[in-house]
């Protein structure tokens, strides 16, 4: 029986000739984690030392009472040397033997204990984890990137961090509740998707189940190559942008009208992007002089969303990244609001090519087009992936240790390109032979789903509860059930297809843009939000089906389809040379520079 058990949908009124329905997910007592109290109040525990098994100096900077819904937590605050900044929230009352370390996004900076897709999970909403999280070496907003100009942040941002936070967490778990957790888990999205990969691919045993959203695996080429490309692609010879925001809408009107769901239902959800190929016959082409162009794309404007979709690519087609924005995804393209504003893609991709992919320090670049793609720059960039990226093939090691790994990504993301993550999957596959990979590890696809959620498509997905079924039980998830939230079923404001947008505050920044409002700190999931529809998503390469009869509102409407039309995402030179088995290496500062460890 599972840990948590969702509960049917319940269908109670019907509101403007909409049907409304919750779904809510509940643990079985049956398999339930016996709780385990401390053994020392907050205040004596945050007087005790801990060095033993831990690769870091230990600086424990306080102990204090955190009051939530679920009961008190005893939150210690902690710094691993060098600068690493760790937080750990311990139940006081509730913990049932289990560990949750989340991940950050961007390039995190800041200390943030919220659980995200795990609402529905009755454990996590009644406060039952251990839950772990750090800044990933070092304090800021999370697209400052200044920091990685000290060789050592390099490292702890890349892998160190949550590896020595993974060790920290666990002494301290053992030394409070005087046992070890009987299991420990991980799960992040975006560069947390990154680091939950690189978890799996570097430290097998650190975790027993991750989670990896929407990862950030191809890390130097997607925020050199693929949001360089969405800046570059857009510019005329003068430098100012060709796309702008207020012609979004009329390309995704475009996508939804020419591109079959293969959902089998109307929802203007694809199900699979990469079974459609864009064509410049699906807008209409303005006439010169014309003057109102909101039902048509200049020859200019069509040459960039054709360079958009394809991908990054130089002079002689060689290919700088593993994928385009997806079809589906137009509404939220980071392209500028004004002819004078700029994208979120420029405000990605500049610093991290200042400070961050580079070998050396800081960069003379002041504007991403001083950046060319070629050859020789993608070469560069390379030296440091095997720092970076987690894109390593070979998880026999945390097969080995038993461990089980859900990937999942948007199909709608517009800010990293699910492209990459199918590519990755289907890497694992080629090295370790499908059989073997689906007995730990499994891809699934969220259709219409932006970046880490929100988007067109129901984005309301219990993960953990699967993660902990899958991994406490054996019971592989055959598919997940995703909600749209009743208060998401519209999609946002569509900018006009005539005129100009109206730029956006200039709080609203890149890592709103592309992460969205940070939830706050607290260690305890949410309830599941009343929704209006549910999708099954099932296991890569399978989609949705309606049944032809039946509720379409109701994911039980819907069986499995293969839908493996996606040969268009074979990967060329150079970014296939990225890919593959142990090709990370392990680093080190050496005389103040960063070197590769013997």
């Amino acid at each position: 029986m599972n840990v948590c058990r969702r509960f049917t949908r319940l269908i109670q009124a019907v509101l403007s000739l909409s049907l409304f329905f919750t779904f809510f997910h509940a643990a079985s007592a049956a398999h339930a984690l016996p709780v385990v109290k401390p053994v020392y109040s907050c205040a004596e525990f945050g007087a005790l030392k801990f060095s033993k098994g831990i690769d870091a100096d230990v600086k424990i900077l306080g102990a204090t009472e955190l009051n939530t819904a679920q009961g008190t937590f005893c939150k210690i605050s902690a710094t691993l040397g060098p600068d690493i900044g760790v937080e750990v929230a311990l139940p006081q009352s509730r913990w049932t033997q289990r560990l949750l370390q989340v991940g950050c996004g961007g390039l995190c900076g800041d200390i943030n204990l919220s659980l995200s897709n795990a609402s529905g999970c009755v454990p996590a909403m009644n406060g039952e984890f251990a839950v772990a999280a750090t800044n990933m070496g070092h304090a800021g907003s999370m697209m400052d990137a200044s920091w990685a100009e000290d060789p050592q942040k390099r490292i702890d941002f890349a892998y160190r961090a949550n590896h020595v936070t993974a060790q920290l967490t666990k002494a301290l778990i053992k030394a409070y509740y005087g046992q070890q957790q009987k299991f420990a888990y991980f799960m992040g999205c975006s560069d947390g998707g990154r680091e939950a990969l690189a978890e799996a691919q570097r430290y097998p045993h650190d975790f027993n189940g991750i989670s990896a959203g929407a990862p950030a695996a191809w890390f130097s080429m997607q925020n050199a190559f693929f949001h360089g490309w969405n800046v570059i692609a857009n510019l005329r010879a003068d430098g100012t942008p060709i796309l702008l925001q207020n012609r979004l809408a009329l390309i995704h009107q475009a996508a939804m009208a020419h591109c079959p769901s293969l959902s089998g239902s109307e929802d203007d959800v694809l199900q699979n992007p990469y079974a459609c190929t864009f064509s410049r016959s699906w807008i209409k082409p303005c006439t010169s002089g014309q003057k109102d162009r909101s039902h048509c794309l200049t020859t200019e404007e069509l040459d960039v969303v054709e360079k958009l979709y394809h991908g990054a690519r130089g002079q002689n087609g060689e290919q700088y990244a593993p994928g385009g924005l997806p079809i589906g995804s137009e509404l939220r393209w980071p392209v500028p609001a004004t002819p004078a504003g700029h994208s979120m893609s420029e405000m990605m991709a500049l610093p991290a090519l200042q400070y961050v992919l580079l070998p050396g320090g800081k960069q003379k670049l002041t504007k991403v087009a001083d950046f060319a793609f070629t050859r020789q720059n993608f070469a560069r960039v390379a030296e440091l992936a095997p720092l970076y990226n987690a894109t390593n093939t070979n998880l026999a090691p945390f097969k080995a240790a038993g461990g089980k790994l859900i990937v999942w990504h948007g199909l709608a993301d517009d800010s990293i390109s699910p492209a990459g993550t199918i590519a990755y999957f289907k890497g694992v596959q080629a090295f370790m032979g499908a059989e073997k990979v689906d007995s730990f590890m499994r891809l699934f696809l969220l259709p219409g789903v932006a970046h880490c959620g929100n988007g067109e498509g129901p984005d309301q997905i219990d993960l953990l509860t699967a993660l902990i079924n899958w991994t406490e039980q054996g019971v592989a998830p055959d598919k997940l059930i995703a909600g749209k939230t009743e208060n998401a079923a519209s999609p946002p404001g569509i900018p006009p297809a005539q005129g100009i947008a109206e730029p956006k505050p200039a709080s609203e920044d890149a890592s709103v843009q592309f992460h969205g409002v940070q939830k706050p700190s607290q260690p305890v999931a949410g309830p599941a939000s009343k929704v209006v529809y549910t999708r099954p998503v099932f296991p890569y390469p399978y989609v949705a089906e309606y049944n032809g009869k039946g509720d379409a509102s109701d994911a039980a409407s819907y069986h499995a389809v293969v839908s493996q039309d996606d040969e268009k995402l074979d990967l060329h030179k150079p970014i296939s040379d990225m890919l593959g088995p142990d090709n990370q290496l392990t680093y080190k500062v050496n005389n103040g520079q960063l070197t590769v460890q013997q």
